[in-house]
């Protein structure tokens, strides 16, 4: 169903063409540049960047931090069941101009940070629940927006159940403060949490409740399918175990939830996977950098469907149609880098699904709902030659990854100079083995960690979780923090052959948690022998990073050696033919123009 705005102005028609839309993921620490350009003033009669229709550089500049959900179930009110719908507009307004208006409860101090992302994109039905008078009186968004839950600590010891008990006086509270906020007119109410803490997680499922009331008593019909909600996975290795435990708990109680229908829908974001992609950015700016990011995601979807389109359009009911979907969903997006390349946009559609800041570990076979949406600059789109059946062969590549999906298809231009994919897909399946890898007792406990069984190369899955535990067995050990794999790492290990099994596995580990200072692990810490293997049927993505890594080990050794080719060739424990033609192949030049000699 199509929202109304909140504004009483009129849904734009017929705007074919929207100002540039900036990239968002690649690389995402290019936004902590921009942290600044974000701040409204609260009071200010100037619009946000939310307040158009248009998307500007700086409605995808922003702020972040990091989101929460809570859990608390309400008990029966019964005016709920006799009160009738409200016709006059109430609560806040929003600032933007999509086809679905949401609602935010933010819970915790992750929950309350994200859902404060979606407040500065204009998204000002927020509502921020939290046990900590701090943390409340630090979040920058009105105080009559906010509501403090005091829990005692002893509440807390016996675990998630006892504080699921200790939130439930409080429920009726937040229902009332959310009908004053939100009002009447609101098609979808998103809770947002981290799944690590205690109390955020506990209150999950009641407020969820909570948000399934206040749909029914504003009129909405499948309350079920309008409260969702976007739980983050805490980095195993930079918490406790306690803390990781309470992440598999809830995360496993919330998938549930949407597997049986009860919420749609549910987005996962996984921090771990996230510091992989891209180890750059430092810790102060991480949480900040990845909510502003998951808010823009949700904005850009919600605004294209706002939008018609001279081509094909991603409309309302599409839109409406995947969030509804059920079970898990994914949102993601990349830039097509090659326009000459038939196949570019259709590798970019692939890269999106697995650059996602959404968990992985989905079935995307398992989809019931999915969007692909193309925007390109308005010369591109005129000028590119073949450039329309290339968009066409995309939409088919994505109809063959999502085989049991509805496909919705938008084609749009902006005013930029370049050709970006979004991708947004609902229905699926809970990422069950991501999690389950996620377990303390696969991080924690050798018992569970499949040391012995078939050869490893037959049993690429349990590559990285055993990588992953001998990473946090060393970090254990030596009392510091955990050192994480890379997505090029991970990408090298997964496609070696280990001839040496497990054993070789746990060697490798060690050196190269011994050779990286900091807590991101790259290609150049493994050993020789994997980097200058010949693996079976490498992927592209696995020649460059080899390439790459080759370039960098080979130049350091040769200039430890003088540029005596053979001396290079026994560090590196490889033929020195082999490395003449390396030398040649990947253009190695040597700093301070030393000659490599074949002595």
């Amino acid at each position: 169903m199509a929202a109304e705005s909140d504004t009483n102005e009129e849904k734009p028609q017929n705007l074919p063409i929207i100002p540039a839309i900036t990239e968002v993921t690649e690389p995402i620490y290019d936004l902590q540049k921009k942290d600044d350009d974000v701040h409204a003033p609260e009071n200010s009669s100037e619009q946000g960047p939310g307040n158009n229709c248009s998307f500007t550089e700086q409605a995808f500049v922003d702020k972040a931090d990091e989101f929460e959900i809570a859990d608390s179930l309400l008990p029966a009110l019964d005016f709920e069941q006799s009160e009738t719908h409200i016709e006059k507009e109430t609560g806040v307004q929003d600032h933007i101009k999509g086809s679905t208006r949401f609602a935010w409860i933010g819970v915790g101090h992750c929950g309350t940070r994200l859902a404060k992302s979606f407040y500065e994109l204009g998204y000002r039905k927020v509502l921020a629940v939290d046990t900590s008078p701090e943390d409340l009186a630090s979040l920058d968004i009105p105080d009559n927006q906010k509501s403090l839950m005091f829990i005692r600590k002893d509440d807390l010891v016996d675990g998630l159940e006892i504080s699921e008990q200790a939130v439930q006086p409080h429920k009726q509270d937040i229902l009332n403060l959310a009908r004053e906020i939100f009002g009447a007119h609101v098609d979808h109410i998103m809770i947002t949490f981290g799944a690590g803490g205690d109390t955020a997680g506990a209150s999950v499922p009641g407020l969820i409740d909570v948000a399934k009331r206040y749909a029914r008593y504003i009129g909405l019909e499948n309350p079920a399918k309008r409260v969702g909600a976007i739980m983050t996975l805490p980095a195993v290795g930079k918490v406790t175990p306690k803390v990781v435990e309470n992440s598999q708990k809830i995360a496993s109680r919330l998938t549930q939830m949407a597997s049986a229908g009860k919420i749609s829908p549910l987005v996962i974001i996984d921090n771990d996977k996230i510091k992989r992609m891209h180890p750059g950015m430092t810790s102060r700016s991480f949480h900040p950098t990845i909510n502003a990011n998951v808010a823009k995601h949700f904005d850009l979807f919600n605004r294209l469907s706002a939008l018609s389109s001279p081509y094909t359009s991603f409309d309302p009911l599409d839109y409406q149609s995947i969030l509804q979907a059920g079970g898990c969903a994914i949102m993601a997006l990349a830039t097509v880098k090659k326009l000459d390349d038939p196949f570019a946009i259709s590798e970019a559609v692939q890269n999106s699904l697995n650059r996602t800041l959404c968990a992985g570990g989905f079935d995307l076979a398992t989809a019931k709902e999915a969007g692909c949406i193309i925007v390109g600059g308005k010369d591109l789109m005129t000028n590119v030659k073949g450039l329309q059946d290339n968009i066409n062969y995309a939409f088919d590549v994505f109809s063959e990854i999502a085989t049991k999906a509805t496909i919705h298809r938008g084609i749009y231009e902006d005013n930029s100079d370049s050709l970006r994919v979004c991708t947004l897909v609902g229905g699926l399946n809970s990422p069950d083995s991501r999690l389950q890898s996620r377990s303390t007792d696969l991080y924690f406990r050798m018992s569970r960690v499949k040391l012995k069984g078939p050869p490893l190369h037959q049993r690429k899955q349990d590559i990285l979780p055993l990588a992953e535990y001998f990473l946090a067995k060393l970090a254990q050990t030596y009392r510091e923090p955990q050192k994480f794999l890379t997505a090029d790492v991970e990408e090298l290990l997964v496609n070696y052959g280990w001839p040496g099994d497990v054993g070789e596995l746990e060697n490798a580990m060690q050196r190269a948690y011994s050779l990286t200072p900091g807590d991101q692990i790259n290609p150049d810490a493994l050993p020789f022998q994997i980097i200058f293997s010949e693996p079976a049927a490498p992927s592209i993505e696995t020649l460059h990073i080899l390439d790459q890594a080759r370039r960098d080990i080979i130049t350091r050794v040769l200039e430890f050696t003088k540029g005596r080719l053979r001396d290079a060739a026994g560090i590196l424990g490889i033929e020195h033919n082999r490395l003449s033609r390396l030398i040649k192949k990947l253009n190695v030049s040597l700093r301070n123009k030393k000659t490599v000699t074949e002595e």
